[in-house]
């Protein structure tokens, strides 16, 4: 044996001896005729565990806080500038009824027309991928690996990422918007769904297939019945994600509120700001009540 060899086994087994030591501990016990016996039970990990997070989340809070300071006197500012007109963007009350009425709830309906057809199309792409991944449906290696390789490396691509190549498609309008939001409703569909397939009873399916269904109207008949409440559940709530999305992505250009707000926030006129984010709270308020009380008749 080389002296190499030699130096690498002791210092594998101190850390595994080192690792036993931290998460398991000998427990001794009587038994009922009287001998003393010693069993193994892992450590809690709880304290350790909060210990790091602790520390880390310190050391995390030091770069964020540093010497910066909280100016909460610019709150007040900062409500008046939203919701009162200045003097050189709407001048007066009327002119923010207007713009709040005629301008901002307009582009407000028309964000949620943008969304719910990119969440619908996005839906449709996720449904024959997240079939095809899930290896208990598939149980072939040289279709379910490949499939899931390709869709995760289009997850990788973020959200902004994705709007910007839309507009270079589809120019800066609602089409940029819809493509990006499609391709990110099915990355997040495809993950959320294919995982909850592999945890479902195969009993039903395999008794389908033993019937003589194949494998596409075996998962049609028993396993789709098992995942229905959390595809419902999770179109709602990819659905709100896609609303808060579609803000941040109109910065690029790709359509809806964000763009309007876009254009608020860079000419400086905050009134404007304010008066598109009424009609958008409202939005989000309702929207979450209406999936909350869909979620509760899916289930």
């Amino acid at each position: 044996m080389s002296n190499e060899t030699q130096n690498k086994t002791p210092f594998k087994e101190k850390v595994s001896n080192l690792y036993k030591k931290l998460t398991i501990k000998n427990v001794s016990f009587t038994s009922l005729n009287g001998e003393i016996k010693t069993i193994q039970k892992k450590r809690s990990m709880f304290i350790p565990g909060l210990i790091l997070f602790a520390i880390v989340f310190a050391i995390c809070l030091t770069f964020v806080v540093g010497n910066n300071k909280i100016k909460l006197d610019q709150f007040p500012i900062l409500i008046k500038q939203l919701f009162v007109p200045s003097k050189w963007s709407l001048k007066t009350s009327e002119g923010y009824k207007d713009y709040l009425f005629n301008t901002a709830v307009p582009r407000i309906f028309d964000t949620v027309k943008m969304v719910y057809l990119a969440t619908i199309i996005g839906v449709m792409i996720s449904v024959p991928l997240y079939i095809l991944s899930a290896s208990n449906v598939v149980e072939k290696k040289r279709i379910y690996i490949p499939v899931r390789l390709i869709v995760n490396f289009f997850r990788t691509i973020p959200t902004f990422v994705l709007a910007i190549i839309g507009t270079v498609f589809f120019g800066f309008n609602e089409n940029a918007g819809i493509f990006a939001m499609s391709l990110f409703t099915a990355g997040v569909m495809f993950k959320l769904m294919y995982e909850y397939i592999e945890t479902v009873d195969m009993g039903p399916f395999e008794a389908s297939i033993s019937n003589g269904a194949n494998r596409l109207e075996a998962y049609a008949i028993s396993i789709h019945p098992q995942i229905k409440p959390m595809f419902i559940s999770n179109i709602i709530y990819i659905f709100e994600i896609n609303i808060r999305a579609s803000v941040i992505l109109g910065f690029v250009g790709a359509g809806g509120i964000g763009q309007l707000l876009s254009n608020a926030l860079e000419s400086g006129q905050y009134d404007k700001v304010g008066a598109i984010l009424i009609p958008l709270f409202i939005l989000v308020v309702a929207l979450q009540f209406f999936s909350s009380y869909l979620r509760r008749r899916a289930n």
